[in-house]
């Protein structure tokens, strides 16, 4: 428990930030005070523990049982400690030795009210902790449903991490967790390369040698799988942005929206293995200046990037091993259409299907008209909106007269109830000069527009 006096003269500073690069991502961080280490069981006698994730805009997700409530939640290396942001209406939450905190975010707004909370039980297949430690942020419109498509409840931070030697294969889309050995570890040093890192404030940092500007660094980077984004970098003295650059909206984080500038870097090297012109978004530093951040630090290195290889995290022995694995040769691409899409609710949607005998069964969300000899079976579903949330300056659809608010009704001529935001995403990714018929609704009307795709990094 944390003693009154304490908590009013230490606050727990909680940055969340959502950004999107390729696919819209976030990456959360918790300086915290005197974080513990928890006590980890297997709930089996296995040398491993298998746990699949579904790999979304580049970012992690799995299923965690917490204080008997299930809940969706990323992992995230970048993340000092853990959070929960959101639970659906249908659940409630148990939460164990709770006490009030305030936390201020990236942005221009306030800081907020949240908690802290100890002493709870998370359980991932066969892994179980029961000393989990977690930060509750408490009435904020975080909405990663919009972003992703998907609900999203949380953060795993680095506890999942640092007690056991993990493995992220994001080919099988597997987490694995593996009991350290000299056996296993030489099994993993024949077949990887290796990479020392430093942990620091529970955080891992890797040095990785970059080419910009066909000048070589050698950067320290946060290493973190909560960002969705290959490459993170701060302006400085000697690491500069190129002059094929535009300005975004980076995202929107906890207290504010965030902009900087998007690019390329010539080349990224992980031992002999080069990535060439490669994604990075360079974040306006006023944002971020009320962050105590790792002295050296450069940036971040994200899953744009390490989803083309496989890993062994290490935390215990500072080091990580990797591959590439089948993704590696994927190009960096972006949304060359200027537009975000977000989730917008949900609406009723009636949809003909094929005739039922007269004696068949039907589900209760389908209704029958009959008509005379004619049976008509029709079947209602709740779809997604899709909005149009942000317009990139002089973008092509900011030039054909899109405009933030506007609702999809149709892409291409296929009806927005049968899209994803993965789908629309793809689609703006896809080819320069492809053409883009979009039909949008505003204000109770419905528009017609067309655009070209169009590259310029």
């Amino acid at each position: 428990m944390l003693k009154t006096n304490f908590e009013l003269k230490k606050i727990l500073l909680l940055r969340i930030y959502f950004f999107m690069i390729k696919y819209f991502f976030f990456i959360i961080t918790i300086f915290s005070c005197g974080l513990v280490h928890s006590q980890n069981n297997w709930i089996k006698s296995k040398n491993k523990i298998k746990i699949p994730f579904e790999l979304t805009h580049n970012l992690i997700i799995i299923d965690v049982n917490f204080n008997g409530t299930p809940l969706k939640m990323i992992l995230d290396t970048g993340a000092s400690n853990n959070i929960i942001f959101s639970v659906s209406d249908n659940d409630s939450l148990v939460m164990n030795n709770v006490n009030k905190i305030r936390i201020a975010g990236a942005g221009n707004s306030e800081s907020i009210e949240g908690y802290l909370s100890k002493k709870n039980t998370l359980t991932i297949k066969e892994y179980k902790t029961n000393d989990f430690e977690v930060v509750f942020a408490t009435n904020q419109d975080i909405s990663i449903v919009n972003k992703l498509g998907i609900t999203i409840n949380g953060i795993l931070g680095s506890s999942f991490f640092r007690d056991n030697l993990v493995e992220i294969n994001y080919q099988t889309k597997k987490i694995i967790i593996h009991k350290t050995t000299d056996s296993t570890l030489k099994k993993i040093k024949r077949k990887y390369n290796s990479a020392k890192v430093e942990i620091n404030k529970n955080r891992p940092y890797i040095l990785l040698k970059t080419k910009i500007n066909n000048y070589n660094h050698s950067l320290n980077l946060l290493f973190d799988t909560g960002l969705g984004d290959g490459l993170w970098l701060f302006e400085n003295d000697t690491i500069q942005c190129n002059s094929n650059y535009f300005i975004d909206f980076l995202g929107r984080g906890l207290t504010g929206d965030i902009s900087g500038k998007r690019s390329r870097v010539d080349e990224v090297f992980l031992e002999n293995l080069v990535l060439q012109n490669v994604l990075v978004s360079y974040p306006e530093i006023s944002f971020f200046e009320d962050m105590k951040m790792h002295k050296t630090r450069n940036g971040s290195l994200g899953g744009e990037i390490t989803k083309r290889f496989n890993w062994f995290l290490d935390y215990e022995n500072q080091t990580f091993y990797f591959k590439k694995n089948t993704l590696f040769d994927l190009p960096f691409e972006y949304n060359m259409s200027g537009i975000e899409v977000q989730h917008a609710g949900s609406q009723w949607v009636k949809e003909e299907i094929r005739d039922n005998p007269p004696n068949a069964s039907i589900n209760a969300n389908e209704f029958i008209f009959e008509n005379s000899n004619l049976r008509f079976n029709y079947k209602y579903e709740l779809k997604p909106i899709f909005e149009i949330y942000m317009v990139r300056e002089n973008s092509p659809a900011a030039k054909a007269g899109i405009q933030k608010g506007d609702k999809i009704v149709k892409i291409n001529n296929r009806a927005s109830q049968y899209l994803t935001i993965q789908n629309i995403t793809n689609l703006f990714q896809s080819e320069n000069g492809k053409q883009i018929k979009l039909t949008v609704e505003r204000n109770g009307a419905k528009i017609d527009y067309e655009f070209n795709l169009e590259k310029v990094l």
